[in-house]
């Protein structure tokens, strides 16, 4: 199994300005100064070395991961403006095909994509949109609607399906099974833990954990226990989740990183980063990740968890494998 990010910045799309590029690029330049470049790959090596926040960004389009299984066909996790990115990647006219869309929940930058979903305007490609809201339908097309939008959603030719089910519902996608788990956000969202072959893939975003996840018994460890990988909600520090920002819907990195030890999880993913942080603000959580990780060592058997093998900041383009 695969996961690629298309999307992972919370809240709305925030992608580096003019400033932001000029500025990475004159300390890249500047650190540089001393290099002899002989060819471009001396020049790919000295890019690889670098921070991602001085030669790339964390954030740009909202919430869209494809879901990559043995079933032919297309997995993805909700609909933020990561899907065009996504859709561009099918080329041009590309053979049709079915699309199965599992969403979390229906704020907008979950479903802002859709309308830029170049198979759903293509005679003879399937779109299958899963979730938990009885809402969905209504919702994915009333964005569409003017004055929101020039073109209507019946222009779309695909044949377009609402699969709607009650809490507590798995599903079934030749032999992918899905599990589901309700979370703490307003309107309610949906986790999916994505499991075939023996390999699993969470995606569990907009879903704030508060002061009861710290419970033995508290039921996402349950669902979170030994993934290969858990997509996370890590939008805010752990002093704004518990303070300013308590029940806004969202977690941090130090929650995270505390479920996933519990839940031995192998390899943990922050996602939905907060979009007025800045890339080297965002690569701050991390870095203060892994020194909570350094104190303990995987596996162990006594004394406290064992902290994931990897602790990665999701960025669009990021490849994962199971």
């Amino acid at each position: 199994m695969k996961a690629i990010i298309w999307g992972s910045c919370g809240s709305l799309p925030s992608p580096s300005t003019s400033a932001d590029i000029r500025r990475k690029l004159g300390d890249a330049l500047w650190d540089a100064r001393d290099c002899s470049f002989q060819d471009r790959e001396d020049v790919e090596q000295y890019l690889d070395q670098l921070d991602h926040s001085a030669s790339g960004t964390y954030k740009a389009n909202t919430s869209c991961v494809q879901i990559i299984t043995e079933n032919q066909d297309f997995i993805l996790c909700d609909a933020g403006s990561g899907l065009r990115d996504f859709s561009l990647s099918l080329g041009k006219n590309p053979p049709p095909a079915t699309y199965h869309i599992f969403i979390s929940h229906l704020h907008w930058d979950h479903i802002q994509g859709f309308p830029f979903f170049a198979p759903a305007y293509q005679a003879g490609n399937r779109i299958v949109f899963h979730g938990f809201h009885e809402t969905m339908e209504s919702v994915i097309r009333d964005q569409m609607r003017t004055p929101l939008f020039p073109v209507p959603f019946e222009s779309m030719k695909a044949e377009i399906e609402f699969d709607i089910r009650a809490d507590g519902e798995n599903f079934e996608l030749g032999h992918v099974r899905i599990d589901t788990i309700q979370q703490e956000h307003p309107g309610d969202s949906w986790g999916y833990r994505f499991i075939e072959g023996g390999k699993s893939i969470i995606y569990s975003t907009d879903s704030e954990h508060g002061p009861d996840s710290k419970e033995k018994d508290y039921p996402f460890v349950g669902f979170f226990e030994n993934a290969d990988i858990l997509i996370f909600d890590a939008q805010y520090s752990f002093e704004e989740a518990a303070n300013e920002k308590r029940f806004w819907g969202h977690s941090d990195h130090t929650t995270a990183i505390d479920l996933a030890a519990r839940a031995q999880v192998n390899r943990l993913v922050l996602f939905h980063h907060e979009p007025s942080y800045g890339d080297a603000e965002i690569e701050g959580i991390h870095k203060e990740a892994i020194e909570r990780r350094s104190a303990a060592s995987r596996p162990s058997t006594e004394g406290p968890p064992a902290y994931p093998t990897q602790i990665e900041l999701a960025y669009d383009g990021l490849t994962l494998e199971a």
